[in-house]
């Protein structure tokens, strides 16, 4: 479903199989299962994750692994990859 231009405030916000354009979160919890997501100029502001699905198994099993720090470490390598570490990219239609 596409949200375009709309406001979510303290609410739970699925994730999955949604796209969000020009959209403001304020104060939201984000449930995501690891699905298709689209998001384009969007605000943030006060926002916590709720994992599901395959998604929270892949990420408890990094936690088990690994520990927090080391889960930690590889989540900052997605998030702020240093130069030739990792590349991200769309999935391919």
């Amino acid at each position: 479903m596409e949200h375009r231009n709309e406001t979510f405030e303290n609410v739970t916000v699925v994730l999955d199989g949604n796209d969000f354009i020009d959209c403001k979160f304020e104060g939201v919890v984000f449930n995501y299962s690891g699905g298709d997501l689209n998001m384009a100029n969007c605000q943030m502001n006060r926002f916590s994750f709720q994992f599901g699905g395959s998604l929270a198994n892949g990420l408890y099993a990094l936690h088990q692994l690994f520990g927090t720090e080391g889960m930690l470490q590889i989540l900052r390598g997605f998030t702020d990859p240093q130069p030739g570490e990792i590349e991200l990219s769309p999935p391919q239609p």
